[in-house]
């Protein structure tokens, strides 16, 4: 299994500043032996904890900052009109040397109106899928200039909390991506979906999760629920956080000690999930608190995984 560090900027606090410490935990992230950074996207009406619009903006700043390869979790494909996407995604490609998968979901009907993407008439989900395979075949043909870094662009790991989400993953994406607010029951039943519409295939399945490591597993529990509030108060304020059978009370499998977060991460591998993102600093979690995660998961949690 492999692990990231997804990185959490929002539009409640300037901009600058918390990219700054962004760079920072991403220079602990690589000293701690994680192999990736992800950065999602939103786009809010007024300041939110998480996240920023335009990811890709963002991935292009850190692309000089960092030598880990970069990712988007997730793009929201409504806000994008699919042309200027390819151009932009294979930009950034180039940017970061060949370093960026690009994550996709749907988003919501609204972005539309608000941002100028959308399907128009079309079905959501025929329009999604033909964008990806558009992607594709333009990155391919060399229809855009600069191309892509790599031949046929950046892989595409594909978002989506139903079934026909996690099949359209496998049939046409190079990987499946769950959600921060999916919680456990849900993310192992939409693995389950990939991996049977995958056949025997090789593939991908990532998450992202929320992430707290300390000494003391009652010390990590106490400071997640103080410091994790932001990001489940705007999940649960919009019945967003979800079992397989709807809505359901926000979980924390990997807050607690190594030993705790070690079986976790075992339990996902037998559950067919191959990486896992790091949710390590949400908005008002001290730096310290965030870099100590990530140093125990290099020192204590990364060494038991590689026993596996």
């Amino acid at each position: 299994m492999r692990l990231g560090v997804a990185v959490d900027l929002g539009s409640a606090a300037a901009t600058r500043p918390q990219v700054d410490r962004a760079a920072k935990l991403l220079e602990t992230a690589r000293a701690s032996g994680l192999s990736s950074a992800w950065v999602g996207e939103s786009y809010h009406a007024r300041p939110e904890v998480f996240h920023l619009p335009a990811a890709l903006i963002v991935l292009g700043h850190l692309a000089g900052r960092t030598d880990l390869p970069l990712g988007t979790a997730v793009l929201l494909a409504r806000a994008y009109e699919p042309r200027r996407l390819a151009y932009e995604a294979a930009l950034l490609d180039q940017l970061c040397g060949g370093r960026l998968t690009l994550g996709l979901a749907l988003g919501n009907a609204d972005l539309a109106g608000r941002v100028g993407g959308g399907t128009g008439d079309r079905r959501p989900a025929e329009w999604f899928a033909d964008l990806v395979v558009s992607l594709r075949e333009t990155w391919s043909s060399a229809g855009v200039a600069p191309p892509p870094a790599r031949p046929g662009g950046p892989p595409m790991l594909l978002g989506g909390r139903t079934r026909a989400g996690a099949v359209r993953a496998a049939t046409i994406g190079d990987g499946y991506y769950a959600a921060t607010n999916y919680g456990d029951g849900l993310l192992a039943a939409r693995a389950a979906d990939y991996w049977d519409a995958r056949a025997g295939e090789p593939g991908e399945v990532a998450v992202t999760r929320l992430c707290l490591v300390a000494e003391d597993a009652g010390e990590a529990r106490e400071s997640a629920a103080r410091y994790f509030a932001p990001v489940t108060d705007y999940y649960t304020s919009r019945r967003a956080w979800f079992g397989q059978d709807g809505p359901e009370q926000p979980r924390f499998p990997l807050v607690g000690s190594p030993a705790d977060v070690v079986a976790a991460l075992r339990r996902y591998a037998s559950s067919g999930v191959t990486s896992v993102q790091l949710r390590v600093a949400p908005y008002g979690t001290p730096p310290e608190v965030a870099r100590r995660t990530l140093e125990l998961v290099g020192t204590a949690v990364l060494p038991e995984l590689d026993k596996t």
